[in-house]
């Protein structure tokens, strides 16, 4: 069994999720049975790195590396999401907005980081929120919708 985690402090739009409390035990979902647990601890450290408060920004190498983090933990949480989004009433307002949030996802991704510094801190931090929701959405962390 996995233990899963509950975020000491929420998102206001500025801040990264940087503590992380436990919460009771259970068993994270997998993507599409392939038995393959979510490595909460792994996506969580992600989003601290995408999502950090700092003055200056990373070089464009580790922004690089860590776009492809992001990517490969989009790729493996955005099904889960999926599905779970996809067991909301359709029609109704939450389930517009989350589904069009969903929708943006592949556009998202295929953009590159561009060639200044600027540019690729911004699409990384916004692939950090994209994961973020993800996250949240998806029921790894053991949050009901």
């Amino acid at each position: 069994m996995l233990l899963v985690m509950q975020p000491q402090t929420r998102m206001n739009g500025h801040e990264a999720v940087e503590s992380w409390a436990e919460s009771q035990e259970s068993r994270a979902p997998t993507v599409d049975g392939s038995g393959q647990p979510v490595d909460v601890n792994e996506v969580k450290a992600a989003i601290v790195r995408a999502l950090p408060e700092q003055s200056a920004l990373p070089p464009y190498a580790e922004l690089c590396e860590l776009r492809e983090v992001l990517l490969g933990h989009i790729e493996v949480l955005k099904p889960l999401a999926a599905e779970r989004i996809n067991r909301l009433n359709h029609g109704t307002l939450a389930w517009y907005r989350k589904r069009a949030k969903l929708d943006s996802i592949p556009y998202e991704v295929c953009q590159g980081l561009g060639s200044g510094l600027q540019s690729a801190a911004s699409h990384v931090r916004s692939l950090g929120y994209t994961l973020l929701f993800l996250v949240e959405k998806s029921g790894v962390l053991g949050r009901g919708e």
